[in-house]
């Protein structure tokens, strides 16, 4: 199967238009690509993280609370059950011993899936989702989840791929920010006094408990390789770029774009924008008459734009989700 393929058949699984055989498919396919840890999605390819996320996902196993210690079973994982999930290679998880009460949050008894282990942990939720869960964080969820909304409470650090259901938006509550998808993939990670949420794929909206009821002109809507970041003092949710896009198109098919020949500057930046789904604004008008000749084929963004700028002596600057080409023109 090739990557292209894998992408699509990802892409199906989050519409739910895939077969048990092609589930099955898909974990073996992922298990010979995966490599053995999953550093920030923003630091690697979209694929990469996809494989990791899929790698024990094996078979559906009936909901249930346990507590108990995985064991490593003859180079397999075992599987710890909090509802529905499976757990990472070689980790070891304490749990609350539930049912038990979430106060001033669910209103009702929840179940509690806490990582207390050295490496992160894969946890599937019963709608499908996915959620890989870091070191010293936890995830708490109605007993009664998937019957209504999908809501979930994180207290730390997860990347979540949500499974698409566009009847049932999927809430994710981390402090007071609120996070609200149909179906994506997104990670939310806490900082000092701030919370940062980074899209990966699809649109998420983002917005504090103050601004509930999806009154979204007090948040903000983000799509692939945006970011907020939310100051927990203030209040205040500010937008930006992630540390190290990704590609949102095709990198096989974009190739032979990448190849500029005396091409003008506003044509390379199109591209660039196809490619990674960001928006470039030229300043000065005398700039777009610069041309540019450079292969800019296997390079991250950022090393691009500093070619590009370097190239034509201008720079570039980041403003919120936008940005910026700055020089004196050609």
């Amino acid at each position: 199967m090739t990557q292209q393929e894998f992408n699509e058949l990802s892409e199906r699984y989050l519409e739910g238009n895939t077969s048990e055989e092609e589930d099955r498919y898909l974990l073996a396919w992922s298990q010979r690509q995966l490599a053995n840890e999953l550093p920030d999605f923003t630091k690697v390819e979209r694929n990469k993280v996809e494989q990791r996320i899929w790698r024990n996902i094996d078979q559906q196993i009936q909901p249930k609370i346990i507590w108990m210690r995985a064991a490593w079973l003859s180079g397999m994982a075992a599987c710890l059950l909090v509802g529905l999930f499976w757990l990472v290679p070689s980790s070891s998880l304490l749990l609350k011993n539930g049912p038990f009460a979430v106060a001033n949050k669910l209103g009702r008894t929840g179940i509690e899936v806490k990582n207390m282990t050295s490496a992160e942990q894969v946890v599937k939720l019963e709608d499908g989702t996915v959620v890989l869960l870091k070191q010293k964080s936890s995830l708490v969820y109605g007993e009664n989840f998937n019957q209504g909304k999908r809501e979930v409470y994180l207290t730390g650090e997860a990347f979540f791929y949500v499974k698409r259901d566009i009847t049932k938006p999927f809430i994710v509550h981390s402090g007071t920010l609120i996070t609200e998808v149909l179906g994506t993939s997104f990670r939310i990670k806490p900082k000092a006094n701030a919370i940062e949420v980074a899209v990966a794929t699809g649109r998420v909206s983002v917005y504090t408990e103050k601004s509930s009821h999806k009154n979204e002109r007090a948040g903000v809507i983000l799509t692939p390789n945006q970011q907020v970041t939310f100051d927990e003092a203030s209040q205040n949710i500010i937008p930006g770029i992630v540390e190290k896009p990704i590609p949102v198109a095709s990198v096989e098919n974009m190739a032979p774009q990448l190849i500029f020949q005396s091409t003008p500057l506003q044509t390379v930046l199109n591209t660039l924008s196809t490619l990674y789904g960001i928006e470039f604004v030229i300043t000065n008008p005398k700039t777009k008459d610069c041309h540019i000749t450079a292969d800019l084929n296997a390079l991250s963004l950022f090393i691009q734009l500093e070619l590009i700028c370097k190239s034509i002596d201008a720079t570039y600057e980041k403003r919120g989700t936008v940005i910026f080409i700055n020089g004196e023109g050609c």
